[in-house]
């Protein structure tokens, strides 16, 4: 059996999926804000969702392994602002 995964090792594979998560959204921005507008029955624009500090928002990561519960965020939480 292999050691377990250190918390050094787990925090920079969280930074890792976080990074990708938020990479992937900022190269998708237009395409997903497209298909929102398209699709959404509340009649919101591409101008509303922009001049509403609609894109301002945070993506979290936490690993399931670092909730001491079922209920929070656990220590592993970690959050970026994206898309602005």
């Amino acid at each position: 059996m292999t050691e377990p995964v250190g918390n050094e090792a787990s925090e920079a594979w969280r930074d890792h999926v976080l990074q990708q998560i938020v990479a992937y959204l900022q190269t998708n921005r237009d395409v997903i804000i497209d298909r929102f507008e398209a699709d959404n029955v509340h009649n919101l624009k591409r101008e509303d969702i922009e001049q509403s500090d609609l894109l301002d928002f945070d993506i979290a990561v936490t690993l399931h392994r670092d909730k001491k519960s079922s209920f929070g965020l656990g220590m592993g939480f970690f959050k970026a602002n994206v898309i602005r």
